[in-house]
């Protein structure tokens, strides 16, 4: 079995714990009603215009992104401009809620501070849902657009194949990210070194500063796939955590929360979010599982 099978195995069973069991009596109610519905692709009766009463910018979108989480945010070095599938995802959002969209781009360290201190509207390229985030004050978090998990990326010359493996190896991340933060619970006899990006880190295992990096699994995927040192690469497991991911709201704009979580939901139910997430080489089961914890 390949790694992405292998890991969409380990998300597959951990968000099937999360589902329920429908009965017979209870299945055969649901065809008949999905029968009288017909065929549907979202909720259309949207408000034309739509109104916002606390922008940043009045008809702006301002959104905060790292812009190094590839394939969500990247800078293309063909164009050196900012893309990616949540690129593309927060353009439709805003297009769709008839807004311009201004992208300002920013360390993850700053995005949820910056969410708080009024700096943006909408932010994150999916920040995991923790019982810290859920009832946080400083920012709002979106219905999930993903599920993902958190893994590592070493070296082959490291020896380390799972993280019972990596107990006292010199351990990396992003600074403020939940996947290092995780990592570093799991292994509190392991030397941790944060770093400012993805990028950074990624650095710092290639010199050897770290033994390996805690990323989730869509990003470790991505590096496993194309970063030029690939073949010298392996992905540590089993998965640490598994996790609903969603995008961060302006505390102050409930009623741009309520705006973003209808659209997801359209997006959810048209296949434009699996779209989006498959054309720059992301995997179709962080939004395929979303079904296994009933979104």
């Amino acid at each position: 079995m390949s790694i992405t099978n292998t890991l969409q195995a380990t998300v597959a069973a951990a968000a099937l714990a999360l589902s329920i069991a429908h009965t017979p009596a209870a299945a055969q109610d649901s065809g008949a009603f999905a029968a009288a519905m017909g065929e549907t692709k979202g909720f259309m009766s949207l408000p034309k215009p739509w109104k916002f009463r606390n922008l940043i910018k009045d008809g702006t979108l301002t959104i905060g992104t790292t812009g190094s989480s590839p394939p969500r945010t990247f800078i293309d070095p063909a164009t050196s401009k900012l893309t990616g599938s949540y690129v593309d995802l927060f353009s439709k959002l805003g297009e769709d809620l008839g807004l311009k969209v201004e992208f300002v781009q920013l360390e993850w360290a700053g995005i949820l501070p910056g969410l708080a201190a009024n700096r943006f509207d909408l932010a994150c390229d999916g920040a995991s849902w923790t019982p810290e985030r859920l009832s946080s004050d400083q920012f709002l978090l979106t219905a999930p657009t993903a599920v993902n998990a958190t893994v590592a990326i070493t070296r082959k010359d490291t020896g380390i194949k799972s993280f019972a493996d990596a107990k006292t190896a010199e351990l990396g991340g992003v600074r403020g990210e939940n996947y290092f933060e995780g990592a570093k619970k799991a292994l509190p006899d392991a030397p941790a070194t944060e770093f400012p990006g993805m990028q950074e880190s990624l650095m710092g295992l290639q010199n050897d500063q770290v033994k390996l990096v805690a990323m989730n699994l869509s990003n470790a995927l991505t590096v496993l796939d194309s970063a030029p040192n690939k073949d010298e690469l392996a992905l540590v497991g089993p998965a640490l955590q598994v996790f609903p991911q969603g995008l961060c709201v302006n505390p102050k704009e409930s009623d741009l929360l309520v705006a973003i979580n209808t659209l997801l939901g359209n997006y959810r139910a048209d296949g434009t979010l699996k779209t989006f997430v498959t054309k720059y080489g992301g995997s179709a089961a962080e939004v395929d599982m979303l079904g296994r914890i009933g979104y």
